[in-house]
Parts: structure tokens; sequence; C-alpha cells
């Protein structure tokens, strides 16, 4: 229990102390003449900062639209290039389809008369049928 309550101790403590700095700050900066002079100054500085901010996120905004603008065009480049490479692909593929085919069709021919040689040079002696 004794852990508690010195922790409670220093809570009530460090509260108080904060708010007599609060105190103490407000006092300064609303009632004597420097308080307010600073108090002014840190209004114009506050205000200087805030236009920077404002300036340099309208900046990365611009930026930003700019860079969405680039990543199109550059996406619209590679889709163009996408399209011809397919078609290029599709044309060679279709003529190398078609020279297979060919060759297939040549080695069925070359086929059929080698069997047709075989037949003669076998059966010979037999009668054909009609």
């Amino acid at each position: 229990m004794s852990d508690e309550g010195n922790h409670g101790d220093l809570r009530f403590l460090m509260g108080l102390f904060l708010g007599g700095l609060i105190g103490a700050l407000v006092i300064f900066f609303l009632g004597t003449k420097e308080g307010r002079k600073a108090g002014k100054l840190l209004e114009e500085k506050g205000k200087d900062v805030l236009d920077d901010v404002e300036g340099q996120l309208e900046e990365l905004e611009q930026k930003g639209k700019e860079i969405v603008k680039q990543g199109e065009k550059l996406k619209d480049q590679v889709v163009n290039e996408i399209e011809e490479k397919k078609e290029v692909i599709a044309q060679s593929t279709a003529e190398k389809l078609d020279t297979a085919l060919a060759h297939i069709e040549e080695l069925q021919e070359h086929g059929r008369d080698t069997t047709a040689d075989l037949r003669r040079r076998l059966f010979k002696n037999i009668p054909k049928r009609r």
C-alpha cells in the first residue's frame, strides 16, 4: 500500500507543478506587457510557419498530381507496347503453326507414298479388289 500512496503523492505533486506552470504562463502572456508582446510575436511566427506549411502542402499536391499524370502516360505506353507485342507474337505464332502444319502434311503425303510403294512391292502378285 505504501507504493500506491507514494505514486498518488507523486501524481498530486506533478499535477500541482504543471498547474502552477500553466497558470504562470497564462499570467505572463495575458497580464504583462512583455507577455503580450511575446504572445503576438509567437502568433506571428506561428502564422508564418502555417503559411509555409500550407505552401509546401500545395506544392506537394501539385507534384503528386504531376506524378499521377506521368504514371497514367506510362501506363498507356506500356499497354500500347503490350498490344503491339501481342499482335507481333500472334502473327509469328500463326506463321510458325502454318509452317508446322505444312510440314505435317508433307510427312503424311510421304507416308501415303511410302505405304503405296510398300503395297506395290509386297502385294504385286495379289489381285486388286475393286
